[in-house]
C-alpha cells in the first residue's frame, strides 16, 4: 500500500474512532455545566493540567521514541525490540512517579490525590499502548478502544452524577475507568505483556532512545508553559471559578480536535515511516503543510458561527461568561495544532532538539504576555497570550525547518482565511442568529470552492471505483 493510500486509510479509521468519542464528550456539556460548580470544574481542570505536564516529563515522552524506533524495523516481531527497551525506560518513570506522589502526599494536603495519581498512572499506560498499537498497524483496535473507553467514561459519569449524586470525584473515576477499558482492549491485540522478554534488551538502543526522548521531555515541560500554564495563572490571579469558565470555553475546541487528531496521528505515522528516506520529502512536507493549514483555518471560520448557535443549547447559564472566550480560544487551538504538525517533521528527522528551542521561546512569550494583559483583559488575556505564543512557535519551527528542508507556505491563503476569521468573530460578538447562519453558509461555499481540486479528485476516484466494479460484474 502506497503512502497516500495508507494515510487516507489511517485517517478514516482515526476519524471513525474520534467522531463518537468527541461527540459523546461534547454533548455531556449540559450535564457538567448543570451539576458541577464553577470552582470544582476549575479545580478538576487545574489538576488535570498539572498531570498533563507531569506525565510526559516524568516519562520523557518515551512513547514517541518507541513508535519512531519501531519504524526502523520491517517485521512485526522485530518491532517488539524497540517496544521492550522503551518500556524498560517507562517502568523506571512509573516508579519515579509513584515515589514522587507518595512524598507529595506526606508533605502536602491535596484534594483527591489518590484519584489524581491513578488518573496520571493510567494515562501513562494508555498512552504507551496507543503508540504501540499504532506502530504495529493496529489502528482499528486503537480506534475501537477509544470508542468503548469513551462510552464507559460517559456512562459512568451519567450514573455517578445523576443516580449516585456524586460531583467532582465522578469526573476522575469515570476517566480512570475509561482509560482502564482502553488498555484492556488494546492488550488483547497488542499482547505487550506476552512479548515482554529480557532477551530483547539492547543497551545501545536504550541509550539511543533516551537521547531521542530527552529533548522531547524538556519540550513537553516548556510546551506546558505554552499550552497549559494559563490555567494556573487564571486560578492564581482570578480564582478557580474563572478557570472553570475558561475550561468550558476550552471544551468547544474538541470539535477541532475531532478531525485534526485523526489527520495528525496518520501524519505522524507517515513521516516517521519515511524518516530514513531522502527523496520527495520537501515536496510532500510543503504540500501537506499548506493543505493542512488551509483545512484548519476553514474549520475555524466555520466553527465560529456554529458555536454561536450551539452555545445556549449546550451550556448552563452559570457559565455564560465563557461565550466571548470561545472564538479566540479556537484560533489559538488552530495555531497549537499546526505547531504540533510541524513538530512531527522534526521527530521524523530525529532532530528533536530543534522542537525544544522553538517551544522555549514561545512559552516565554505566552507566560510574560499573560501576566502583562490579565490585569485589564481578564480571562481573555489567556487566549491572546496563547495565540501569540504559538505563532512564535510556528514561525521559529518554519525557520529551523528551512535550514534542511525546502518547505514553502501559501501566505495569500493564510491572510485570506485570517480575514474571514476576523469577519466571523465580529459577527459573532455583535450580530444575531440570522447573521451568523448567513456567515456559515457563505463561508462554507468559499471553503468548498477552495478545496475544489480535492473534491474533483475525490469524485474521479469514486467514478473509477464504480467503473471497476461495473467491469467486474460484466465479467
Amino acid at each position: 500500500m502506497n503512502r497516500v493510500a495508507r494515510f487516507i486509510k489511517s485517517s478514516a479509521i482515526y476519524f471513525a474512532g474520534n467522531v463518537l468519542t468527541k461527540i459523546i464528550s461534547f454533548f455531556l456539556l449540559p450535564l457538567y455545566t448543570g451539576y458541577i460548580a464553577q470552582a470544582d470544574m476549575g479545580y478538576y481542570d487545574l489538576s488535570t493540567s498539572y498531570i498533563n505536564i507531569i506525565v510526559p516529563v516524568v516519562c520523557m515522552d518515551i512513547w514517541s521514541g518507541i513508535m519512531r524506533y519501531m519504524f526502523d524495523f520491517e517485521e512485526q516481531e522485530d518491532k517488539y525490540k524497540a517496544i521492550f527497551n522503551g518500556c524498560l525506560i517507562f517502568c523506571c518513570s512509573v516508579l519515579l512517579y509513584a515515589v514522587g506522589t507518595g512524598v507529595l502526599g506526606i508533605i502536602t494536603d491535596i484534594r483527591y490525590l489518590l484519584l489524581i495519581f491513578l488518573f496520571g498512572l493510567f494515562t501513562m499506560i494508555q498512552t504507551v499502548y496507543t503508540y504501540v498499537a499504532r506502530g504495529l498497524g493496529y489502528n482499528a483496535i486503537f480506534a475501537a478502544s477509544g470508542i468503548v473507553g469513551s462510552l464507559v467514561n460517559s456512562g459512568s459519569n451519567i450514573v455517578m452524577i445523576l443516580v449516585l449524586n456524586m460531583r467532582i470525584e465522578s469526573l476522575y473515576i469515570a476517566l480512570i475507568l475509561g482509560l482502564l477499558v482502553q488498555i484492556i482492549i488494546m492488550e488483547t491485540k497488542v499482547k505487550l505483556i506476552k512479548h515482554f522478554s529480557f532477551k530483547l534488551f539492547d543497551w545501545a538502543m536504550v541509550k539511543s532512545m533516551l537521547r531521542f526522548s530527552l529533548p522531547l521531555s524538556l519540550n513537553s515541560a516548556c510546551f506546558w508553559f505554552l499550552s497549559s500554564y494559563n490555567r494556573v495563572g487564571i486560578s492564581n490571579t482570578l480564582g478557580l471559578e474563572a478557570n472553570g469558565i475558561y475550561s468550558i470555553a476550552a471544551k468547544f475546541t474538541y470539535v477541532l480536535g475531532l478531525v485534526s487528531n485523526c489527520f495528525s496521528m496518520a501524519w505522524q505515522e507517515m513521516v516517521y515511516s519515511m524518516g530514513n528516506e531522502k527523496e520527495d520529502k520537501d515536496k510532500l512536507y510543503s504540500l501537506a503543510s499548506n493543505y493542512y493549514l488551509r483545512f484548519l483555518m476553514f474549520g475555524l471560520v466555520l466553527l465560529v458561527p456554529v458555536v454561536y448557535v450551539a452555545f445556549p443549547i449546550l451550556i448552563n447559564p452559570q457559565y455564560q461568561d465563557a461565550f466571548n472566550l470561545v472564538p479566540m480560544y479556537l484560533f489559538a487551538t488552530v495555531a497549537s495544532i499546526y505547531s504540533v504538525f510541524l513538530g512531527d517533521i522534526f521527530g521524523a528527522e530525529k532532530k528533536t532538539g530543534s522542537i525544544f528551542t522553538s517551544t522555549v521561546a514561545a512559552a516565554a512569550v505566552n507566560v510574560s504576555l499573560f501576566h502583562i494583559l490579565v490585569g485589564f483583559m481578564g480571562i481573555q488575556a489567556a487566549n491572546i497570550s496563547l495565540l501569540c505564543g504559538f505563532l512564535v512557535n510556528i514561525i521559529l519551527r518554519i525557520v529551523l525547518l528551512r535550514k534542511s528542508i525546502k518547505i514553502t507556505l501559501n501566505y495569500k491563503m493564510l491572510l485570506g482565511t485570517t480575514a474571514l476569521f476576523v469577519v466571523a468573530f465580529v459577527v459573532y460578538l455583535t450580530q444575531g442568529m440570522v447573521a451568523n447562519i448567513a456567515v456559515f453558509v457563505i463561508f462554507l461555499g468559499i471553503a468548498l470552492f477552495s478545496f475544489r481540486d480535492l473534491l474533483q479528485k475525490g469524485l474521479e476516484v469514486v467514478k473509477q471505483k464504480k467503473a471497476e466494479l461495473k467491469e467486474k460484474k460484466q465479467k
